[in-house]
């Protein structure tokens, strides 16, 4: 229970009336074109009696939304938290959200007791933004501790840059040096990311004899971890006047599910290289969102290096996708451009986060842990039930 008072209600109703209000095309924007055309006309003062409707929009179409985020976190749904937060379902749409973020945000909904406040979305914040505050928030909320929340998201968005700056700057520098290699030798080009997976199919007689990890690989065939050789020669092709036949890590995932089928195609791109296929692609969805839930303008403004890594980060990622399905020097190209401008705009954005992130993580993991987990813990009982919205 919200503490709220409840009603029989359908949330998509009240959803799809407040977009019809201040939606694209909706009544906010006739107003504003009504009153637009009517200053061209000089009669402005015609409309006088329909102006207060502007601020009836923008007051009743949030309304609405957060009525129907009550309605949905009655009925358990997961995203409710988010909606109260300030977002819209079309935002939300398809993503991979964290699921303890997603408790969290529906725990503090659902305790009347609880002040949601910090939960709301701030003018100008990005779904990405939100998500990294929100850990360190939640952190001061579970233990009254606000430096162990602000040392919570200080290390959260510095392992992220971390990550991010190793992901593009490799894949730059080793995409660089085999795009020399193609067009100097005419070697041949394998997807980014799958050195592991080369190893794994070029070396599985040493890799085995290794005391215990040895023991666990020999159970788990070569070709369901680092791709199938043989589904990979079913995107054969022409080649110095010969037909040659790729390896699973120089394949045409495409050209693989065109001749046989995507279940060919998956074995041939194996567990390594789908595992890496999908990770980029969520991180390309996930950027799409944070861009349409941000203000342009308003970001350009307050920090123009984060707005363009937010811009490279998602065409690295869209771009590192194309190359891990269909290697080839246009998309491995696009990859290695795209991955230096992101690298670049990081280090312009986060030098000093990227400088301090391993640091940053050994002394959260050294100093911070223990005071973390006995916060966490006592915050847990405090909330009880509530931790819980959905029984």
């Amino acid at each position: 229970m919200t503490g709220k008072l409840n009603r029989v209600v359908n949330p998509q109703d009240l959803e799809q009336l407040a977009k019809l209000l201040d939606g694209r095309g909706g009544m906010g924007d006739r107003l504003d074109e009504a009153f637009t055309r009517a200053s061209g006309l000089g009669v402005s003062d015609k409309l006088g009696a329909i102006r207060p409707m502007r601020s009836w929009i923008s007051d009743t179409a949030p309304e609405l939304r957060r009525k129907a985020a009550y309605a949905r976190l009655e009925n358990g749904d997961p995203l409710a938290g988010l909606l109260l937060a300030g977002f819209t379902p079309e935002q939300l749409k398809n993503k991979d959200l964290p699921p303890d973020i997603l408790l969290v945000a529906n725990a503090a909904a659902s305790d009347g007791k609880v002040d949601d406040g910090w939960l709301k979305k701030k003018d100008g914040e990005s779904l990405d933004d939100w998500l990294v505050r929100i850990q360190g928030d939640a952190v001061t909320q579970l233990t009254g501790n606000e430096e162990l929340g602000k040392a919570v998201a200080t290390y959260v968005e510095g392992a992220a840059n971390l990550s991010a700056f190793f992901t593009a700057s490799t894949t730059a520098a080793l995409g660089t040096k085999s795009l020399i290699s193609y067009f100097k030798s005419s070697k041949v080009l394998n997807a980014p990311g799958t050195f592991t997976a080369r190893l794994i199919n070029g070396h599985w007689d040493k890799l085995s004899k290794i005391p215990k990890v040895g023991s666990w690989l020999t159970r788990v065939p070569t070709a369901a971890l680092a791709g199938s050789d043989e589904a990979a020669m079913l995107a054969g092709y022409m080649r110095k006047g010969a037909f040659y036949l790729p390896t699973a890590t120089e394949a045409n995932l495409l050209r693989v599910a065109q001749r046989g089928g995507l279940g060919n195609a998956a074995k041939a791109a194996g567990w390594m290289r789908g595992a890496g296929i999908v990770g980029s692609a969520g991180a390309t969805v996930w950027g799409v969102a944070n861009l349409a839930t941000m203000d342009h303008g308003k970001a350009w403004e307050e920090d123009k290096a984060k707005y363009l890594s937010n811009w490279t980060g998602t065409a690295f990622n869209a771009s590192l996708t194309a190359a891990m399905i269909a290697p080839n020097p246009v998309t491995l190209g696009l990859a290695v451009g795209t991955g230096v401008a992101y690298a670049g705009t990081l280090i312009w954005d986060h030098s000093d986060k990227i400088a301090a992130a391993a640091e940053d993580a050994a002394d959260w993991v050294g100093d911070k842990a223990d005071k973390a987990g006995e916060a966490i813990s006592d915050g847990a009982k405090k909330l009880g039930s509530a931790l819980n919205p959905f029984d």
